[in-house]
C-alpha cells in the first residue's frame, strides 16, 4: 500500500491552513468557499487512505463495509469538484437571491449524485501490488467530476469579465492538472496522485488569491486597496450598505521634519487609526486611510474623535501640528458600483472648496449625483472627439458702420449618441475640469480653418471668424505654435482668425498667454478680449493685452436703455477704447430698444438673438 503521496499531501494541506488562519484577514465569500475547498480536498485526501487501508484489511471486514468506505471516498472526489465549481461561482453569483438559487441546486445535485453512487455497484482491483477500484459507481464518479470541471472552463470563459482575473487563471490551471492526473493515474494504476493534483490546485488558490498577506500593506499592517475592492464588491453583492470616512493628513510646507522624525509620526499616526474600534481599514495612499464602518453610528463617532486628535500636536515633542481633511461617505447605497468609490474620494478631494469650507465634507446624494453627472458629461466628450461629433456653429456679427453682417463667432457644440445638441454651457467647465479642453479646443479651430478653406468667406461678405480660447488654452505653453501649425496646414491666411481671450488669474498664466499672443501677432492672428465687464480688473486686462476689439459683457447691455448708469459706464468705455484704436462689441443684444441705443453710443459690432441666431 503506496500512501506517500497522500501524507505529503495532507502536511501541505495543514501547512496552508495554518498560514491561513494565523494571519489578519478579511471574511469574504470567497474566503469561506476557498475554506470549503480545503475541506473538500482534506477530506478527499483522507478517505483515500481509508479506503486504501480498507481494501488491503477487507478480508477482516464485511464486505459492505469496505464498498462503504470506497464509496464515501467517491463521494468525496465529487464534493472536491462541486466546491471547485462552487468557488468559481462566487464572483457570477454576488447577489444574494442568485448565490442561495444555485447553491440550493447544486446541492440538490451533489445528494442525487451521491445516492446513485451509493445504490450502484463498485468493485475492487487488488492485485501485483495495483490497488483501485472500478464499475458502475466510479464511472459515475468521473463522469460527474469531468463535468463539473468542463463546466468550471465554461464558465471561466463565458465570464471572463465578471470573474477575478487571477481567479480565472487559477481555476483553469487547478483544471488541468486533474484532468492531467486523471489521465495518468488512469494508464499507470501504481501512480494514485488524483488526490494530490487537487491539493496542488488549493495550494495554487492560496498563492495566487487566498493567501491573506497579499492584502496587507507592509507599512502600515491595514488592509491595501486590493482587500478594499474585494471587500465593496461582496458589499454590493450581498446588498449592505457601509459608512467610509476618509482621514487624508500632512504637515505645513515650511515645517522642516528628518527622516527619523518622520518615521516617528508616521507611526504615531498609524497606531492611533489603529486603536480606533468597529472598523476596517485600508490604506489607499501614503498619507490617506479609509475606514469602513457597517454602522453609521459609530463612523460619526469615530470623526469626533479624529476632528479632536488632530487639533492636538504630534510628535514626540508634541510640537507638530498636522493638518487632518476629513470626507465622509455616509452611506454607499447610491454608489453605482465599487470601483467608483475612490473616484468618489478622489473627486471630493479635488474639489473640497466647491462644496465646503474646513471640516468635515460630507459626500452626500447630492455630490454623488454631480460627480456621476460630470463622469457622463466626461464620457460625451471623450466619445463626440473619438466619433467626430464635435461640432461648429457659427453667430453672425453686426458690423453698424456697413449695416452688414461681417463677421462670425465659432460656437462649440457636441451632439450626443442619440443625435441631441448638447450646450457648452453644459460640457465646457466639464472639460476644463478633467483635461479634455485642449482636445477639444483643438478639434474646434481645425474645424473653423477647414470651414475657412471650404467656403470663400470673403465672397459671403465675411472678413474674419472669432474662435474662443478658454483660460485652460491660453495658460497652455503650446498653443501659438499648434494654432500655427493647424493654420499652415490647411492654408489659412491668419488675418481671417481672430481669438477670444479670457483673463487669467495668475502672474505665471498672464505671462504665458501674452507670448502666445505675440507669436500669433506676428503672423497676423488678431484678438478680442472677451466678457468684458464680468471681472473687477478687465480695464487692466485691456491694457495688459491690448486686444483688437473688446466684447461688452451682456451684463453691461442687458435694459442699457432704460438704466443710466449702464450708459454712462458703457459711454465711458467706448471712448477709453476708440482712443486705443479698439472696436468695441455689445455681446447679448436681445431687443431692438438695446440695439437702437447702443448704435447711438457708437458701438462698433452687434451681436446676439435679436440680429442672428447661431446656425
Amino acid at each position: 500500500m503506496n500512501i506517500v503521496s497522500q501524507m505529503c499531501a495532507i502536511a501541505v494541506m495543514f501547512v496552508i491552513m495554518y498560514f491561513y488562519i494565523s494571519q489578519k484577514k478579511i471574511i469574504l465569500h470567497t474566503s469561506k468557499a476557498f475554506v470549503e475547498v480545503w475541506i473538500a480536498g482534506l477530506l478527499s485526501l483522507f478517505f483515500d487512505i481509508f479506503a486504501l487501508v480498507a481494501i488491503e484489511k477487507r478480508s477482516g471486514y464485511p464486505h459492505t463495509a469496505t464498498n462503504i468506505i470506497c464509496k464515501l471516498y467517491l463521494w468525496t472526489v465529487t464534493w472536491v469538484a462541486m466546491v471547485a465549481f462552487w468557488y468559481i461561482c462566487v464572483d457570477i453569483f454576488r447577489k444574494k437571491e442568485l448565490e442561495r438559487k444555485w447553491r440550493k441546486r447544486l446541492w440538490i445535485f451533489g445528494i442525487l449524485t451521491d445516492i446513485l453512487i451509493m445504490v450502484v455497484p463498485i468493485k475492487i482491483y487488488d492485485s501485483d501490488n495495483i490497488v483501485y477500484t472500478y464499475g458502475p459507481a466510479v464511472i459515475i464518479t468521473y463522469a460527474v467530476t469531468v463535468i463539473l470541471l468542463a463546466l468550471i472552463l465554461m464558465l471561466t470563459k463565458k465570464y471572463s469579465q465578471a470573474i477575478n482575473p487571477r481567479r480565472r487563471k487559477s481555476m483553469q490551471v487547478w483544471v488541468a492538472l486533474m484532468f492531467i492526473s486523471a489521465v495518468i493515474q488512469f494508464i499507470d494504476k501504481k501512480i494514485l496522485i488524483v488526490s494530490f493534483a487537487s491539493v496542488i490546485g488549493v495550494l495554487i488558490l492560496f498563492i495566487m488569491l487566498e493567501n491573506p498577506m497579499a492584502n496587507i500593506d507592509r507599512d502600515t499592517g491595514f488592509f491595501n486597496l486590493n482587500a478594499l475592492f474585494e471587500y465593496m464588491k461582496e458589499a454590493y453583492g450581498q446588498g449592505n450598505d457601509v459608512s467610509i470616512v476618509c482621514i487624508r493628513y500632512g504637515s505645513n510646507e515650511n515645517d522642516f521634519f528628518t527622516r527619523e522624525m518622520e518615521k516617528s509620526i508616521f507611526f504615531e499616526v498609524v497606531s492611533f487609526i489603529e486603536s480606533l474600534p468597529d472598523n476596517y481599514v485600508f490604506r489607499s495612499s501614503a498619507n490617506e486611510y479609509l475606514l469602513v464602518f457597517e454602522n453609521t453610528d459609530c463612523a460619526e463617532k469615530t470623526i469626533g474623535i479624529l476632528e479632536r486628535r488632530f487639533d492636538k500636536p504630534w510628535g514626540g515633542d508634541n510640537m507638530t501640528m498636522l493638518f487632518g481633511e476629513i470626507y465622509y461617505l455616509r452611506s454607499t447605497e447610491l454608489v453605482r458600483r465599487p470601483s467608483d468609490i475612490l473616484g468618489l474620494f478622489q473627486y471630493a478631494k479635488r474639489n473640497r472648496a466647491e462644496f465646503t469650507g474646513r471640516g468635515v465634507m460630507l459626500i452626500n446624494n447630492e455630490v454623488i449625483e454631480h460627480i456621476y453627472d460630470e463622469n457622463s458629461v466626461e464620457n460625451e466628450i471623450i466619445e463626440a472627439l473619438r466619433d467626430n461629433r464635435v461640432e461648429v456653429f457659427y453667430q453672425p456679427i453686426y458690423n453698424t458702420k456697413t449695416n452688414k453682417f461681417t463677421s462670425a463667432e465659432a460656437l462649440v457644440r457636441i451632439r450626443s449618441s442619440e443625435g441631441n445638441i448638447i450646450p457648452p454651457g453644459r460640457f465646457i467647465a466639464v472639460a476644463e475640469k478633467r483635461g479634455l479642453i485642449l482636445r477639444l479646443g483643438e478639434r474646434v479651430f481645425e474645424k473653423v480653418c477647414r470651414f475657412i478653406v471650404q467656403h470663400d468667406i470673403h465672397a459671403m461678405g465675411i472678413e474674419y471668424i472669432e474662435c474662443n480660447l478658454s483660460v485652460v488654452q491660453c495658460a497652455y505653453d503650446h498653443l501659438a505654435q499648434d494654432f500655427i501649425a493647424i493654420m499652415e496646414k490647411y492654408h489659412v491666411d491668419a488675418n481671417d482668425i481672430v481669438l477670444e481671450i479670457t483673463e487669467s488669474a495668475s502672474i505665471t498664466e498672464k505671462k504665458i498667454l501674452l507670448d502666445n499672443m505675440n507669436a500669433l501677432r506676428k503672423v497676423g492672428v488678431r484678438f478680442a478680449l472677451d466678457d468684458f465687464g464680468m471681472g473687477e480688473n478687465n480695464m487692466n486686462a485691456v491694457y495688459l493685452y491690448t486686444p483688437d476689439i473688446v466684447k461688452l459683457d451682456r451684463s453691461l447691455i442687458c435694459g442699457i436703455d432704460n438704466d443710466a448708469r449702464k450708459q454712462e459706464n458703457v459711454r465711458t468705455y467706448l471712448e477709453s477704447f476708440h482712443e486705443r484704436g479698439m472696436q468695441v462689441l455689445a455681446e447679448g443684444v436681445e431687443t431692438r430698444e438695446e440695439c437702437d441705443f447702443l448704435r447711438s453710443l457708437g458701438v462698433d459690432l452687434f451681436q446676439g438673438y435679436y440680429l442672428a441666431m447661431p446656425a
